[in-house]
């Protein structure tokens, strides 16, 4: 007896499901962050973080974990401008981000997990909610883990707000009282160094 093409498609189906059933994969559990509200338009130091294990529960060290925000509707970037950050899990199989800056749009979104160790692989959802009226929580700003990206930047601002401030404050104190003149920074005096001259003799 013949097999029929349809007999060989069954056998084949069998044999793909029997070696995904004997793969293993990973649970990626997580921890902190599921369900957050967090501000628009505002950097958080809310942290997202997640565990990864094996099939028999222990946790996987060095897996590299990405974490992706939706590219369409609500959403936002990590740190490094960018809508996916990756990382490695540490002993415990811990694996933590934070600092993303939400973009204006409220509403719901998930942040995608996914642990690759080897051939083993994993997939977790965090939901998250992006609020237009939430603000920074106080514990957020007390995380030492935050770190802000532009504060640098922030205290170049601040000395020439600074600095043009007291321009402004010492023309207005001039102008309120008595009219100072312009008074022309001094003058350079450079003296000349004479050499020795040269006489030339033509005719008479």
């Amino acid at each position: 007896m013949q097999n029929s093409p349809l007999h060989g498609s069954l056998l084949c189906a069998l044999w793909l499901a029997a070696a995904a059933w004997g793969q293993e994969t990973l649970r990626v559990e997580v921890t902190e962050g599921a369900g957050a509200v967090v501000p628009a338009q505002a950097v958080s130091s809310r942290r997202f973080s997640v565990v990864v294990r094996d099939s028999g529960g222990r946790p996987v060290s060095g897996a590299t974990v990405h974490f992706r925000l939706p590219a369409e509707g609500p959403g936002g970037v990590f740190a490094s401008g960018l809508r996916t950050e990756s990382t490695v899990t540490g002993p415990k199989g811990e694996a933590t981000v934070y600092g993303i800056r939400w973009g204006a749009e409220a509403g719901r979104l998930e942040i995608l997990v996914s642990a690759v160790a080897g051939s083993r692989r994993g997939e977790a959802r965090i939901p998250v909610e992006v609020s237009a009226t939430a603000k920074l929580a106080r514990e957020d700003k007390g995380n030492l883990s935050f770190r802000a990206p532009s504060s640098s930047k922030k205290w170049v601002v601040l000395l020439a707000v600074g600095a043009g401030a007291a321009a402004g404050l010492a023309m207005a104190g001039g102008s309120g009282g008595s009219t100072q003149t312009y008074a022309p920074p001094a003058a350079v005096v450079v003296t000349p160094t004479i050499g020795t001259p040269t006489i030339t003799v033509g005719k008479p």
